[in-house]
């Protein structure tokens, strides 16, 4: 999804260091693998939560597990976005604001589906 381009603009990246800005986009990527890992750890652990294993917690685990790999999949594709960017000298702030606002909110639907499904599996 693109925004309309009324809040893009382009900068030409010609006084900042390259090296502080590529390693600040590995920072970004790394906190979104990091996010992404501790979704998916969170799901592995409700998947198996309890002594008996029902169909609810396995649903709710793999839920979880499938939007850590989304989130494994959007982080990776933003950071390639990100770092041909910062190798052409052009950058585009106010055109992915959209990307982390639907990231933010599939993670928090998913958890709390997770939950709906476990309570209700209980």
């Amino acid at each position: 999804m693109e925004d309309s381009g009324a809040h893009r603009i382009q900068h030409e990246v010609g006084n900042g260091s390259r090296a502080r800005d590529h390693l600040a986009n590995e920072r970004t990527y790394l906190a979104w693998l990091r996010t992404a890992a501790s979704v998916m750890v969170f799901g592995l652990a409700i998947a198996k939560f309890g002594d008996d294993v029902k169909f609810g917690s396995v649903l709710a685990g793999s839920i979880l597990v499938v939007v850590g790999v989304a989130g494994v999949v959007q982080g990776t594709l933003r950071y390639h976005r990100v770092n041909r960017q910062i190798e052409a000298d052009r950058y585009v702030t106010g055109s992915r604001g959209r990307t982390a606002v639907i990231s933010s909110a599939v993670l928090v639907i998913a958890v709390l589906g997770a939950l709906v499904l476990l309570v209700s599996d209980r």
